[in-house]
């Protein structure tokens, strides 16, 4: 499946302008092979594009318009009525749609616009690098290079991680890679590859001081030492979250997951959003605003145990003791008063089981943002790397350790949620996953889902990753494929979830 020379790239591409009446996201060249015109070639310039790149992935990663909403919905931790960004069609009830990957499709640009910006964050890294390793310098006398390094690995391995958790297959793309001969690799190898590349940005930030500028990071100037956090973090969620069906999650090292998460993020990732700095998150404000998201059920049955995990399907025949609609959960989670709100109306139209009454409100704040506003607000918490410490510790056997983590009195169960110790006899993992769906609700995009799929909790056939975009496989002189809603484990999830109310 090797890629054509630029000419043909350039032909394909010029067809596909036609197909799509202008439609054509700008950055479905991610590899620059279409643009004649020399690269900068002066420091500043090149230090400026590496200290965007973070920033431009992390957009598209919390963007609504990729894949997030839609694998909030597919989780079952948002609910969302609206056709757009694909939200209703695929959280159907059954699950039976399976993606359409056609060039006329009016949503296509969710699948796009996440791999021409993850792929267009990792040329921006490749170029510093390029540069770099071609022997210029950055700062005075160099001061600068191994920030200027480490970032761009960092930024490498991101991209590649999220695209492998995304996508069934994708182009593994360094800053040494012979772009005439790029072709499709399977989703393990791109991120065992995401994981090389976070290592060698982490080897770096071990061995040589420098400070991240706060504009790099939206307002959070991090020493090496906590940017080697942020790094080991990624990589744990990366590694943790990638397997597609229970039986791969149970595959993966758990020491490895269990190392990175150790030396993971002590402080939250809370990038300061707006105009300031540029950085936006579009799947929270789209997943809380009035009117649009809502809290999923599910997700409130977490905190309320007896409280119906579902909307009965034709509105009344409520599975409570007396049949009779269950009115405000009796929250055991303190969290339930203080991070959501009840709604006198349901929001959506006619289809019960998109129902429900709560809206999420912790980071409302946030909101303002799309109205000129600037508001830090987390995208990953470091109390998601402190589960992944507990699930990894449960999982090489050390439940005691992993019951540690979460009865921590200084910990947000505990504090924030006011919950009593865990025992050994109880379901330990998954009190873990209950929790990070509570404390890390809409921070980072796709986490739910992530844990849902290596679980096997997933709707049966709701899709366990997108195909290659239409626009890419075109470009690549690769015939055209999608990913189906067949429960058959592969394609689909064959799993399912149940409440602690079934």
């Amino acid at each position: 499946m090797k890629s054509s020379n630029c000419k043909i790239w350039c032909g394909l591409l010029l067809i596909i302008l036609v197909i799509s009446s202008g439609c054509l996201n700008n950055d479905i060249d991610p590899y620059n092979l279409l643009d004649d015109s020399k690269p900068p070639d002066d420091p500043v310039t090149i230090y400026n594009i590496a200290g965007s790149s973070f920033r431009n992935l992390h957009n598209v990663i919390q963007g609504e318009r990729s894949v997030a909403l839609a694998t909030g919905v597919m989780a079952d931790h948002v609910t969302c009525y609206w056709p757009d960004y694909a939200i209703r069609e695929l959280s159907i009830e059954p699950r039976i749609t399976s993606f359409n990957n056609q060039l006329d499709y009016e949503y296509r640009f969710i699948t796009e616009d996440m791999w021409s910006g993850a792929y267009k964050a990792n040329a921006d890294a490749n170029l510093a690098l390029q540069k770099l390793y071609g022997g210029m310098n950055f700062g005075l006398e160099g001061e600068d290079n191994r920030l200027v390094e480490a970032f761009a690995w960092f930024v490498n391995g991101v991209a590649h991680g999220y695209i492998g958790l995304l996508f069934d297959q994708s182009t593994i793309v360094k800053w040494d890679s012979d772009l005439n001969n790029i072709s499709l690799s399977p989703w393990q190898d791109v991120v065992d590859q995401s994981l090389l590349m976070l290592e060698r940005a982490i080897e770096i930030a071990g061995i040589d001081s420098f400070t991240v500028p706060d504009e790099w990071v939206a307002g959070q100037a991090m020493t090496n030492v906590e940017f080697l956090q942020l790094a080991s973090s990624w990589a744990a969620r990366l590694l943790s979250y990638s397997p597609r069906r229970e039986e791969q999650s149970l595959a993966i090292d758990w020491n490895r997951v269990l190392y990175y998460a150790q030396n993971g993020l002590e402080a939250d990732f809370a990038p300061t959003l707006g105009d300031t700095y540029g950085w936006f998150d579009g799947f929270h404000f789209f997943s809380t605003y009035p009117g649009w998201g809502r809290v999923d059920m599910r997700i409130l049955n977490l905190m309320d145990h007896d409280y119906p995990s579902r909307y009965p399907a034709d509105g009344v025949s409520w599975n409570t003791p007396d049949g009779e609609y269950p009115g405000y959960p009796q929250p055991g989670d303190n969290r339930l008063n203080t991070d959501f709100i009840f709604q006198m109306d349901s929001n959506f139209p006619l289809i019960y089981y998109m129902y429900s009454q709560y809206r999420y409100i912790r980071y409302e704040d946030a909101l303002e943002v799309r109205f000129g506003e600037s508001v830090a607000k987390p995208s990953f918490l470091a109390w998601e790397v402190r589960l992944l410490e507990a699930e990894a510790l449960f999982r090489t056997g050390d439940s005691d350790g992993a019951l540690a983590i979460l009865n921590v009195p200084a910990g947000p169960r505990k504090v924030r949620g006011g919950l009593p110790d865990i025992t050994p006899g109880e379901d330990i993992l998954r009190l873990i996953l209950d929790e990070k769906e509570i404390e890390c609700y809409l921070t980072g995009a796709g986490v739910s889902f992530f844990d849902m799929r290596r679980t096997d909790r997933l709707q049966p056939g709701t899709l366990l990753h997108f195909p290659v975009p239409a626009t890419e496989l075109l470009i690549m002189g690769l015939p055209n494929y999608t990913i189906n809603a067949v429960a058959d484990g592969v394609q689909a999830s064959a799993g399912g979830w149940t409440g602690w109310d079934e």
